[in-house]
């Protein structure tokens, strides 16, 4: 039997939700702080990946629809590595590497990516 492609309505408001909020702190901090602009990203796409994590946790603890993982990943590497790593930490979510390898390699490789991404940004200045 195949499993079923459709996705639950809450994906599509998570995944909303989520850009919502990322934006909103972005607009936010550009409007009422003169902080770098990396940084106000990388503080709104954390916070967000930090409480996406919270949030899977706490449907994934009451059998409700829990946010795909293809999204977790996208805001890892968009920037929510941290997010990703206090929300596996202080949730303890997906933090079984035989079950869920996936989250460690994408960690590590967000990591990576925005090392370098941080290097270049500061040695551009």
């Amino acid at each position: 039997m195949s499993k079923s492609n459709s996705r639950h309505p809450y994906h599509t408001t998570a995944i909303i939700g989520a850009v919502i909020v990322t934006f909103g702190l972005v607009v936010t901090q550009v409007l009422l702080t003169d902080w770098p602009a990396l940084l106000i990203w990388l503080a709104a796409v954390n916070l967000t990946t930090l409480a996406m994590f919270g949030i899977d946790k706490t449907a994934a603890k009451a059998s409700g629809p829990l946010i795909p993982e293809s999204v977790l990943h996208a805001f890892t590497l968009l920037g929510g590595f941290l997010g990703q790593l206090l929300g596996r930490l202080l949730f303890h979510h997906k933090t079984n590497f035989k079950r869920h390898p996936s989250f460690t390699i994408v960690l590590v490789a967000s990591l990576m990516l925005w090392t370098g991404l941080i290097y270049l940004y500061l040695l551009a200045d």
